[in-house]
Formats: C-alpha cells, structure tokens, sequence
C-alpha cells in the first residue's frame, strides 16, 4: 500500500507540473506582449513562487554528482513564535532531515524561524524539503523552496551547520521589539509585476541590503519611473533609524513604496517594520508597501537579460554572486560602478576579506564594512601589509547613520500587539513589566564569552565613550556560576543611553595561538546590551556586592 500511495502520489505531483507548465507559457507570451519586449526575454515562471505546490523537477538528464549539484535558498517565519522548547526541537529535526538527506550548507534558527542555503544532489535537496513540509506542513507547505540546479560542484559545501540565534536578520528586531508579519508585512509582488511598478511615478524604492552589497549591483528604475533610495547601511542595525529619521519620512510621505534585498527575507520585517510606524502615526502614511517575491534572486531569473537591474546581485553562498544569465560580459562591464578602494580602477568582485579600517567617530568603533581591492599586486600587498589604508565609500564620505530608533515596544503596545501585561503576538511570550524601553542606569549585557573579565568589560565600553561605574556579574541561583551575562551600572544617564543606542559593545580583540606559534586573531565578540531599569524599593548595587575582575566558577 505504501509503495502504491507514493507512486500515486508521484504521478499527481508530475501531472500538476505539466499544467503548471502549460499556463505559464501562455502567461509568458502575454506579459512579454504587455511589457513590449521579446519572449525569450522573460520567464515568467521563474518568478512563481512554489509555496504550496510540487517542487519543480529534477533535471531529466541528471549530471554526474560529482561534478554538479543543486542549491536551495529558503526562509520561513513563525509567528507565534517557538517556544524554547520547540525551538529546540526544530533544531535537532532539521540537522536530522540535513542528515539523513546528505544535506550540506548553513542555516540559522531562530524562535521566529528558519533561513537556510543549502547544498546537495537534486533528489536529496528535494527529498529534504519535502520532509520538511511533511514534518510540519501548517509552517512549510507555504514555504518558498528556491531551487537552482546544475550548479558546478565547487560551490556544495562540505558540511552542515545550524546557528542558534535569537533573530533570522541582523536588524536588532528580536523578541518583543519585532513588528508582527502576520498584520504588517508588505504586499509580494510577482517579478513582472514589480518590473511594472517601477515605471510608476510618486513611487520610491529601497535596497534593504547593506551598503558595500549594493556597491556592485542594483535596481536603476527608467527615468520618469520609481525613486532609487539607498539607506547607506553598514549593517542591518542600521535600517530602523533610517527609516524613523524625519528625511527619510518626508521621502516615503503619500507614496508607493518599494522594497528589494538579495532572496526576501530582510524585506519581510523591514516592510513590516515600516507599516507598523504608519499605522500608529497619524501624520506619516504611505500609498501602499510592497517587495518583491523571492527577491533580486527570482527576479533575475524572471529577466535574464537584467531587465531594470544594473550590475550584480552579491550572495552569501560559494557563488558570491549573481549576473543576468543572458547578459553579456561587455554589458556587464558596462554596468560597473563600484572601484577599487586603493587605486580606485573601475572593479567589482570582493577578493579576500578585506574590511574597512576607519573608525566611526559617533561609537569610536571600527567601521569594518567589507572594502574591495582589486587583483593588481601592488594593491593586494598593501591590503596586507597595511590595512589600516583601507576605506570603505562611507567613511570616505564621513557618512553618519542617525542615530534615534523608533520606540516599538511602544509602538506594538498602542496597536494592541502587546496587551497590558498579557501577550505579545509575535513571540507569543508574556510581557514581564521589566519588557520597556524604560531609561536607567543599569544596563544588561548578554552573550559574553566566558572569558570575559570585568576589565574587558570597562575597555569595551570606554571604545564607545562611554564610562561603566561597576560590574556585577549575573549566576545560576544554584550552581552560582557564570553563563554570559552582567549587569553594568553606567557611569551617568547619557553613558547607558549612548551604550543601549548602539544596541551592542564590540570586546577587544583576542589572539589564539597555532600550532607554529604564531598568533591569530580570533573573531571579534559581540555582547548585545539593554536597559534594565531597577524595580520598586530596589537597591544598586546590592549591599553584598563585591566588584570582582573574574566571573564566578560556581559550587
């Protein structure tokens, strides 16, 4: 029966495709018609999504695995979120389908979900994402599975890895402070669609990536169509006091607004992020927030010969990049408008790790923003030997992120996301009252190594001018030991909240030794930092309170 059921349901998949298949060229024929430009110049089914549909086929004649594979990009939100129990057990199932389905690559998991690239041979990837929805159908059937096969060998990675993290994108959005995509997330449109969009005028659009991302590659709207803005991001953290900065609102007021970033998952909490501040400012509204499905990725392949896109789309996988598949080498020379750091040649590849070395005045922290050196050896010699040359067009530019962040705990508990001590509606955790945005003193810092000392401590606080009065480090109440966090106890007011506006404090550098003896830095630490307001009638520091420069090791 079981051998009958799955070759039943094998043939149902195979006949679903051949229909899927038949509507899409004749909607290909009459889009190409619509956009008045040759069929072979678009594919409409590249920009159809396969949330909630059979995964597209594997290839009829397969390539040798050892040569050829295939990648898969895939993101999906949960919202309630996990629990930390099912959190954890999400973890372990996904590294077992990985496992068992000889799945490699890296994904991160977080209580609001999953984000994986992976790697593997054509079957195996499809046999692993089809466990998933089997596993958990509600969460994964909806899931956008972006499958790319024929891939060179060279880019499958060797193993597979899967971060615990607290949030899927870097904006700093976690737990309660995250905007809910189930009441504010942005309309997905089609590749076509989006294409159409950008001729309209009274339109912007953003590019949610980071700056040194759009450097090499972006979307160039025709003239008399959208507005290209870019927020200048170094980091995703950025984005957020973009958006709340009062220029910035004055560009976006009584317009359509566009998004786009790499395969889609920074659009899903950036155009959420940015209906949630509308919905609760009256003054401040928009005609309507949309992104694109999939991402620049499907766009690409919806428009192989580029389409309104300019340049190269940069990837986090082995590729490192992406160019219109019929765009000619010349064209895309053409398209370059990013250069070489140091002799400023006309360049556009990121060889090596290269980062900025300049130092923001605003937090006195390293910029770090990846910098591109060409491959000339003069240049790549003093990457090397002198880093500190490197710049990255930012700094050049003495370029300032602002430095306000809008207040969403507040914002979430005016539209009633967050009800007066009850439940917040995407975490589906319970507020505790010490949830605030509240200004003290005393601030919370977590994800500390271990090795932390209250004298790394200090020196990482005074790198972003501010002044901390004490440490006190936090224990297990039974083992008394230490498992990353403290308490700082700020020097001044204005100190904790230049410390919590930066949203984390870099640790000073470390350096492991090899086997040769020589030094290596290890890489650069970030413990998250937030205000922790003291309660009625509490004192601080406790009258037992010992400053004490090493953690405790516990009973």
């Amino acid at each position: 029966n079981d051998k009958l059921n799955a070759a039943a349901a094998k043939k149902a998949r195979k006949e679903a495709r051949r229909d899927i298949r038949r509507k899409l060229d004749a909607e290909s024929a009459s889009t190409a018609l619509e956009l008045g430009i040759s069929p072979t110049s678009i594919d409409v089914g590249a920009s159809k999504s396969n949330a909630n549909r059979p995964l597209p086929a594997p290839p009829q004649t397969s390539l040798p695995s050892d040569s050829h594979c295939t990648i898969c990009l895939f993101y999906q939100y949960k919202e309630p979120a996990w629990t930390v129990k099912e959190h954890k057990a999400a973890l372990n199932k996904v590294t077992e389908l990985a496992t068992f389905n000889k799945v490699t690559g890296r994904g991160r998991c977080a209580p609001e979900g999953l984000n994986c690239t992976l790697t593997a041979d054509p079957n195996d990837l499809r046999a692993f994402c089809y466990a998933l929805r089997k596993w958990d159908p509600a969460l994964f059937n909806p899931t956008d599975f972006k499958l790319e096969d024929g891939v060179p060998n060279k880019n499958r990675f060797r193993t597979f890895t899967l971060r615990k993290v607290d949030e899927l994108v870097g904006y700093a959005l976690d737990g309660i402070k995250a905007p809910s995509l189930n009441r504010h997330s942005g309309d997905h449109l089609e590749a076509p669609d989006y294409h159409k969009q950008m001729q309209q005028k009274d339109t912007v659009i953003i590019d949610v990536r980071n700056a040194y991302e759009s450097a090499i590659g972006h979307f160039q709207p025709p003239k008399g169509g959208a507005q290209l803005l870019d927020p200048k991001m170094r980091t995703s953290q950025d984005f957020p006091k973009w958006l709340n900065a009062p220029e910035t609102k004055e560009k976006l007021k009584n317009k359509t607004v566009m998004m786009y970033c790499t395969g889609g998952i920074r659009c899903e909490r950036a155009t959420a992020l940015l209906n949630q501040i509308t919905d609760v400012e009256p003054e401040f509204k928009t005609k309507g927030v949309v992104m694109v499905r999939g991402g620049i990725e499907r766009y690409l392949k919806t428009f192989p010969e580029g389409g309104y896109w300019k340049g190269k789309n940069y990837l986090f996988d082995k590729r490192m990049e992406q160019a219109p598949s019929k765009k000619t080498e010349e064209a895309l020379q053409n398209d370059v408008e990013s250069c070489c750091c140091l002799c400023r040649a006309s360049y556009s590849k990121y060889l090596g790790q290269h980062k900025c070395a300049d130092i923001i005045p605003s937090s006195g922290l390293a910029c770090s923003v990846p910098v591109i050196v060409c491959e000339a050896e003069e240049c790549q010699q003093i990457a090397t030997e002198e880093p500190h040359k490197l710049v990255c067009p930012l700094c050049v530019k003495g370029y300032q992120t602002p430095d306000t962040a809008p207040d969403l705990v507040g914002q979430k508990r005016k539209l009633g996301l967050i009800a007066r001590g009850g439940i917040d509606a995407v975490t589906g955790q319970k507020v505790s009252q010490g949830s605030t945005n509240a200004i003290s003193r005393r601030l919370f810092v977590g994800k500390l190594p271990l090795t932390t000392t209250a004298s790394k401590l200090h020196l990482a606080f005074e790198n972003c001018n501010c002044k901390v009065e004490s440490v006190h480090w936090v224990v297990d109440q039974d083992t008394r030991a230490f498992y990353g966090s403290v308490f700082c106890y700020m020097a001044s007011v204005e100190d904790a909240q230049r410390a919590q506006a930066l949203g984390f404090v870099r640790l000073p550098q470390e350096f492991r030794k090899k086997g040769n003896g020589k030094c290596r830095k290890k890489q650069q630490r970030m413990a998250r930092v937030a205000f922790a307001p003291l309660r009625e009638q509490e004192a601080w520091p406790p009258e037992s309170y010992c400053e004490m420069e090493y953690p405790p090791l516990g009973s």
